[in-house]
């Protein structure tokens, strides 16, 4: 009873916080238009609450999963692939129920492209796509899933009392390869990407990369607008593999200037070594992670029958993980909600405050994005600050 008492009240916080955020739109979607003009303005607020109305229902069903695990999934499970409790069943072990998991999410997924994403006029998803997508990403899910699930039970089995502080090491690594390859091999395994044809445009990005020392692999065009109509770019990779990618969306959203400014605020956050703070951030969260996970009370595992299975630690880490996120999630989002701001006012530096706030007005616009938040709903859930809260900082 103890397992479901902490996800009933992690529950019942998360829900609470959204039901916050729900008031507060629609108590500002009364007001006057700030920013937006008055049909984009409560287009926001409405799409917003929506979302807000769709979090509320995807957590309680995730919910209800995760209880259904607790009470006879976990030992179901056990019963059907433990057998002498090896390092290659109790991956199997994990892995099923990683991908039972997946399984389970499809209906959300599906309603979130298909209906909720298309009725706003995001979602240009087919379903030929959204297969493909899932396939693949099970696909991926199962192979570096089956290897690093492996290599964590290794640890756990061989390694002693301080088999937690090797799977910490383990894991950095593989974050550390993931954020390597990413923009070489697993994003172009989903989107096609092209090198930015434009030659005038693409001197005014390398003289802006030249001018705070960032060197990159090319500069590249992802065809998002395949699956999504929202804006968006980021820098990706590291050492020699950092690409500069940008939606294509955001080239026909965006002026020349407005661009500049974005990829200005981009290259604040490697002025500032941001992407170096926050790898070493992700790195103390994943040690906090494991040391609170290797030292769990022994009723964790009877009360979810994970009782006599090697992999059980991994298993409640998949279930509870999120409540360890919801707890720490406010210190996280104000860092990174400090380091936008600070990441805008070097765009503005790089091409003006004006274009960076008109910059900002079109991603809002384009992406539907309410102008503000409820302080409440900011502090566990924004790790960006709301662009009302942007432009003033401009100002």
């Amino acid at each position: 009873m103890t397992l479901i008492l902490i996800l009933v009240l992690y529950t019942i916080a998360h829900i609470s916080v959204s039901c916050v955020q729900i008031s507060f739109l629609k108590k500002m979607s009364k007001e006057k238009a700030v920013i937006l003009d008055e049909k984009a303005y409560l287009d926001a607020a409405n799409i917003s609450i929506e979302n807000q109305k769709f979090d509320i229902f995807s957590h309680f069903y995730n919910f209800i999963i995760k209880i259904l695990w607790l009470s006879f999934g976990f030992l179901w499970l056990k019963e059907l692939l433990i057998k002498e409790n090896t390092l290659f069943e109790n991956t199997l072990y994990l892995l099923a129920f990683l991908l039972i998991g997946a399984l389970l999410n499809l209906p959300l997924s599906l309603y979130e492209s298909f209906v909720k994403d298309k009725k706003h006029g995001f979602s240009n998803m087919s379903m030929k796509l959204f297969i493909v997508d899932t396939l693949k990403s099970l696909v991926l899910m199962l192979v570096f899933g089956f290897l690093i699930l492996y290599a964590l039970l290794f640890c756990y089995e061989f390694l002693g009392s301080l088999w937690w502080f090797a799977a910490f090491l383990l894991s950095f690594v593989v974050i550390l390869i993931i954020n390597l390859i990413y923009p070489t091999i697993i994003a172009p395994m989903f989107n096609k990407m092209s090198k930015l044809e434009d030659e005038h445009l693409l001197a005014k990005i390398t003289a802006l990369m030249q001018k705070c020392g960032f060197s990159a692999n090319g500069v590249f065009v992802m065809d998002a607008s395949k699956r999504d109509k929202r804006l968006n770019a980021y820098f990706g990779g590291l050492f020699k593999s950092k690409r500069v990618v940008l939606f294509d969306t955001l080239l026909k959203a965006l002026n020349e200037r407005e661009l500049l400014a974005v990829l200005g605020h981009e290259l604040g956050h490697f002025v500032h070594k941001d992407l170096i703070k926050g790898l070493f951030l992700s790195a103390f969260m994943v040690f906090v992670l494991f040391f609170v996970f290797a030292h769990l009370p022994e009723f964790f595992y009877t009360q979810s029958h994970l009782d006599g299975v090697l992999g059980g630690v991994f298993a409640l880490l998949l279930i509870f993980g999120d409540v360890f996120t919801f707890i720490f999630s406010p210190l996280l989002n104000f860092l990174s909600r400090k380091n936008e701001f600070s990441a805008d006012l070097h765009g503005a530096k790089m091409s003006s405050k004006e274009d960076m706030k008109s910059a900002l007005l079109a991603l809002a616009r384009e992406n539907k994005a309410f102008i503000e938040s409820s302080r409440l709903y900011e502090f566990f859930h924004l790790s960006h600050p709301s662009i009302l809260k942007r432009i003033k900082a401009l100002s």
